[in-house]
Order: structure tokens, then C-alpha cells, then sequence
């Protein structure tokens, strides 16, 4: 499931989701939102702090544009 999809599942918790993400990778609520919407891909180094904090790895949460299908 990547990263877009699981934060989307979490209606009940996203904004406590999108809060420890933004402390965790020392950024701002909006700049989680604008990952989650999709339009703005965080830095590698923000991707593994998310990966780790949810025990996956970075391609699975974040899989690449030119992976083959």
C-alpha cells in the first residue's frame, strides 16, 4: 500500500497521523497534506523516517514513477 492510500485509510486518526508524520520528519502539516495529495513527493531522506515509522520499506510507501508493471 503506498503512502497515499494508507494515510487516506486512516480517516478516523489522519490528522493525529499527519501531526506525527510532520514532528517525526521535522516538517509542517501542510507539506504532509501535499505528500498525501500526491502533488509534491518528499525528500528521500523524510521518505525512510516514514518508512521506518511505519515498519515498511521506502519503495513500498513510495514506489517509484518508472517502475514497470
Amino acid at each position: 500500500m503506498v503512502f497515499i492510500d494508507y494515510m487516506n485509510s486512516l480517516r478516523d486518526v489522519r490528522s493525529d497521523e499527519v501531526k506525527k508524520i510532520a514532528e517525526i520528519t521535522s516538517s509542517s502539516r501542510d507539506s504532509v497534506y501535499r505528500w498525501m495529495s500526491g502533488k509534491v513527493d518528499p525528500p528521500m531522506v523524510k521518505k525512510k523516517i516514514i518508512a521506518h515509522y511505519y515498519g515498511k520499506s521506502v519503495n513500498e510507501l513510495f514506489p517509484s514513477n518508472h517502475e514497470t508493471e
